[in-house]
């Protein structure tokens, strides 16, 4: 249910914010007295930290691990096969064997989701996630559960996010919204981080060169002691640019650069309260170049280079309450600064666009184990958004030149107050029943409620039967109230909207679980989702001015997606895995009664990962994607990607690699319309990856 208020200036829904504040850490202090003052039950299960280091177990081609932790479903750790909620997960060392080296790289194989950058070209090709039909700020990214903000279009380009520090990536499909609130509509991606595994001094570093010119430094450093650790961790990644077509100097992907640094410590102080800190900057430079043709003028050669810095703290408080109970505190801030350039060769017609933004939150989240079958999840949350933008044009008027600074978006502050809970129930041990509600107080919105309800039973050890509902919902964005970007050298611009109300769905999801035989496993799921007050761009123009169409934001449709994925894993020897899997995806506009554009109806993949004799490793992944729907009488081609890598390890905790990604040369076609394909071609790559102490047991 989603009620809306009229609301006249922002002090009363401060004021309703600050009481239901109140309310929240009222009710948290009650809660936590209550617990720590209950005393534990006989036999009650110890909750292991969040951010506890993963554990992998003979992994199958598609890395997931039989004893592999997870806790983005629920916010509570489970084990992947136990979960109640389906959960993917891709660790570190599974994406590196894909010859991954970011979270997208992770992410663009995975069943069920969809990575391309081809797809989102108008907006600088970011490295975007689609789920169930659903992406840019309809899906959630979190790193260590908290939001990532920065985005390009509303589009989070996970390519930025490096896997140095990344203990294991975790994809969550379905709206999401009673544990995390806004924009989880399609489901959540979690990249989650850990503390060194092993004592003492550990280090680890990557080294990649690509024949196409570019290299990759990844490494990290680590100390851990009995109570403390700390470690830190740099990336350096060059990537040249994709020519457009001969030699005519328009890229098809722009040169990139990208720096990242991060810090990370933690500490116990008693046996019962442990501290986090985390700290990270990311630097990301990408240099593009596009040609403008004006017909009588000629060809202008356009530089659109763009710089990014993310600073991002973050800091964890987990108290142990005893009996299995605990509670966790956090605080978060980040930083983005965009600068995107438009330089004209040879012209001094020049802008500059400059954004800024902010976020700092406050979260407390409460489990309290209340005997064998039952555990609570109580959190309440805090948030504000600040950003600004503002574009600074040199122009000309056939005489004179004029340079003036223009504010896009003046300054937007989008605040939040929200309480949830979430009970856990087990009538008997195969059976698990966990509703979950959220209440949210935005400042220019009012309230917002998301129930869910979760359902996981599991009659034997080898069956295992999901099923999940509830309401998502999206506030809009900063972006969308205010301007996002001008095209005019395109003949468009989109300018925002202050009266949008926010989206809102409903949406289920099952899926089933067999272990066939010890070496045969079958998962098939299906998901459907309604949703209402769709933000886009209305398909005509407000108005037109100078040969310039202006398109405004607004609540356009209705929508609904649908689909089914199975996959079957086969492990016949205990040197060879292989998994087979295909997805069916079916999108409908009503409003406008057709599909949604750019969503691949038929996704199969298949993946194959051998231990050959000398120490060899042989990885194998093919993916095959059919053609889309983009808009009336046009179609984006389907396509066929293959990587392939082969790697031989060297001494312990030491590995020799070589690899091909995209080697059916699957491309995008320079000049067509709605192409989609992917912008880069085959890539061949060559590195080195040791760790000192090994990891391996």
């Amino acid at each position: 249910m989603v009620v809306r208020r009229c609301v006249s200036g922002g002090q009363g829904s401060l004021t309703r914010a600050k009481a239901l504040g109140g309310v929240l850490f009222s009710l948290f202090a009650a809660t936590t007295e209550a617990a720590a003052q209950a005393p534990p039950p006989p036999e009650a299960p110890s909750t292991p930290p969040a951010e506890a280091p993963p554990r992998e177990a003979a992994p199958s081609a598609s890395g997931e691990a039989p004893s592999e932790i997870v806790v983005t479903g629920t916010r509570t750790p489970e084990s992947v096969q136990r979960a109640t909620v389906r959960t993917d997960v891709v660790t570190r060392k599974e994406a590196e064997r894909r010859g991954a080296t970011n979270v997208a790289e992770a992410l663009e194989g995975q069943l069920g989701v969809q990575v391309n950058p081809g797809a989102y070209g108008a907006l600088g090709n970011p490295s975007a996630i689609q789920i169930q039909g659903f992406d840019r700020d309809r899906v959630l990214v979190l790193e260590d559960g908290e939001r990532v903000i920065g985005d390009v279009g509303g589009a989070i380009d996970l390519s930025s996010l490096p896997l140095t520090d990344v203990a294991r990536v975790e994809v969550v499909a379905g709206p999401m919204s009673a544990l995390y609130g806004a924009s989880a509509i399609g489901g959540v991606v979690n990249v989650i981080s850990a503390p060194p595994a092993l004592l003492g001094l550990s280090g680890r570093v990557r080294l990649e060169g690509r024949l196409r010119p570019g290299f990759l430094l990844q490494g990290s450093s680590a100390y851990r002691g009995d109570d403390t650790w700390a470690g830190a961790d740099v990336t350096v990644e060059d990537r040249a640019g994709v020519p457009f077509e001969g030699n005519e100097p328009a890229l098809l992907a722009p040169a990139r650069k990208q720096r990242a640094i991060g810090l990370r410590a933690g500490t116990a102080i008693g046996s019962r309260i442990n501290l986090r800190a985390r700290a990270r900057w990311l630097n990301d430079v990408s240099e593009g170049t596009e040609v403008q043709r004006i017909p009588g003028l000629g060809d202008y050669v356009l530089d659109l280079p763009s710089v990014s810095n993310r600073v991002a703290l973050h800091l964890a408080e987990d108290i142990d309450l005893r009996g299995g109970s605990n509670l966790r505190l956090t605080v978060g801030r980040q930083w983005i600064f965009q600068e995107n350039r438009k330089d004209r060769r040879d012209s001094p017609l020049d802008e500059v666009r400059d954004r800024e933004g902010t976020m700092q939150s406050m979260e407390a989240i409460a489990t309290i184990v209340d005997g064998k079958t039952r555990t609570w999840v109580i959190g309440a949350r805090a948030e504000m958004e600040e950003l600004t933008q503002r574009i600074t044009k040199t122009e000309t008027d056939g005489t004179s030149l004029s340079t003036h600074e223009t504010e896009e978006v003046p300054l937007t502050r989008l605040g939040v107050a929200a309480l949830y809970s979430q009970f856990s129930w087990k009538p008997f041990d195969e059976l698990t029943i966990m509703p979950g509600i959220r209440g949210e107080m935005h400042l220019r919105y009012g309230g917002v409620i998301a129930p869910r309800l979760s359902i996981a039973y599991r009659p034997t050890s080898r069956l295992s039967l999901r099923l999940a509902g509830g309401r998502g919902f999206r506030a809009p964005s900063a972006k969308e109230l205010g301007f996002l970007f001008d095209h005019s050298f395109y003949g468009y611009r989109v300018i925002g909207n202050p009266d949008l109300s926010p989206e809102a769905s409903w949406g289920v999801t099952g899926d089933v679980s067999l272990k066939i035989t010890d070496e045969v496993s079958f998962r098939a799921g299906g998901f459907v989702t309604w949703i209402d007050d769709l933000i886009d761009f209305a398909l005509d123009p407000s108005s037109s001015f100078g040969g310039i169409d202006t398109y405004s934001y607004s609540n356009v449709a209705k929508a609904r997606t649908s689909g089914v994925d199975a996959r079957v894993t086969l492990r016949p020897f205990d040197w060879l895995s292989a998994e087979l899997g295909y997805a069916y995806l079916w999108t409908r506009d009503d409003t406008n009664e057709r599909p949604l554009s750019g969503r691949p109806p038929h996704t199969v993949m298949a993946a194959l990962r051998a231990d050959l004799p000398a120490d060899f490793e042989l990885v194998a992944r093919f993916r095959a994607v059919t053609s889309t729907f983009v808009d009336e009488d046009l179609r984006s081609p389907g396509f066929n990607s293959l990587d392939l890598r082969l790697a031989r390890g060297l001494w312990s905790g030491a590995q020799a690699y070589i690899g091909m990604r995209n080697a059916l040369a699957a491309r995008r076609e320079p000049g067509r319309m709605g192409d989609q394909r992917p912008f880069d071609g085959r890539a061949v790559y060559l590195g080195l990856i040791a760790e000192l102490p090994s990891e391996e047991p």
